[in-house]
């Protein structure tokens, strides 16, 4: 599970299918910090080649619901980080 999105790099190149995938979380009973890797794009991702950019995150847990990698996701969605941004 991912995100696509289009974002700008670093070096304000753009990116239209970037590729942002977590790569870590952890926290307590109340919130998590999440880690976001954002890739030029899939293939970008899958050639283990270097992020464009990377992101971290703080959610409370009272809202996500369901499974957490996916309710990670659904939360992520709601930032203006990820604005626009599409399963994949």
């Amino acid at each position: 599970m991912a995100l696509k999105l289009a974002v700008q790099t670093q070096f304000g190149v753009p990116a239209p299918e970037a590729y942002a995938k977590i790569t870590n979380f952890f926290g307590n009973k109340d919130q998590i910090q999440v880690q976001v890797a954002i890739y030029y794009d899939e293939s970008a991702r899958f050639s283990n080649m270097a992020t464009v950019k990377e992101n971290a995150h703080y959610i409370n847990v009272d809202d996500l619901k369901g499974d957490i990698i996916p309710a990670i996701y659904e939360v992520l969605k709601t930032f203006s980080d990820y604005a626009g941004a599409e399963d994949c």
